[in-house]
């Protein structure tokens, strides 16, 4: 191959990786082909669910839910979920060492993902999982858009709305008799009128304070997301 043709040649590839580097940016997240030529996308699923007796059948669930969501509507892309417990752990032990690995195995798959969200049920508290505020932060730190849900039936056995986090804290935890704005401690409570604390209404996407009501229309929201961004 003579000179001019290798520089040609040299000059078209780094053009064209540029090219891509730009789309990426501008989209601010990635994304791969599957055989169907569709883009996919992948969303971190966080949220308390892998406490519950069976966390292995709420992630197959929820994965289901996007397949069908994929299924019903036809999307120009894919939407796949990725589930804490879709981590295999070597050597299980209810341990130290364990609980780094798992750590840092779920920090692999924030790193991989598009998207998070994020069930934020109240749990052992009026507030909501401290493990899921940590993975709404980090994708949040990422860049990557957080989206939520609140949804109280896998976990107390009907539906709830979140409400405003200052009622709950009046219904589930001690409140000082001498004065309501204050917890049993004397410390105040938060009011912003918010559904949670008011960093992890700031974190969603946008700055909306939007939690949806189900994990269906969660999913949907980024589906829309990805293609508003995408016109």
């Amino acid at each position: 191959m003579k000179l001019h043709q290798t520089l040609s040649l040299l000059l078209i590839v780094f053009t064209l990786t540029g090219c891509q580097a730009n789309v990426k940016k501008s989209t601010q997240f990635d994304s791969t082909q599957n055989p169907a030529q569709k883009p996919v996308y992948s969303i971190y699923l966080a949220g308390p669910e892998v406490f519950l007796p069976d966390p292995i059948a709420a992630g197959v669930s929820k994965k289901a839910k996007i397949a069908e969501l994929n299924s019903r509507y036809d999307w120009p892309f894919t939407l796949v979920g990725l589930y804490p417990m879709d981590n295999e752990i070597e050597n299980f032990k209810p341990d130290f060492k364990t609980g780094v690995i798992i750590y840092k195995a779920n920090i692999d798959l924030m790193q991989k993902a598009n998207f998070v969200t994020a069930n934020m049920i109240r749990f052992r508290g009026p507030s909501m999982d401290v493990g899921t505020a940590f993975e709404m932060g980090y994708m949040n730190g990422l860049n990557k858009p957080v989206f939520a849900y609140y949804d109280a039936k896998p976990f107390y056995g009907e539906h709830e709305k979140p409400g405003i986090y200052r009622d709950r804290v009046k219904k589930y935890y001690p409140i000082s008799p001498e004065n309501e704005d204050t917890d049993a401690d004397g410390q105040s409570i938060e009011n912003f009128e918010m559904a949670d604390n008011l960093m992890m209404i700031g974190s969603l996407l946008s700055g909306s304070g939007e939690i949806a009501d189900s994990f269906e229309q969660a999913i949907i929201q980024i589906a829309d997301y990805i293609k508003a961004n995408n016109n």
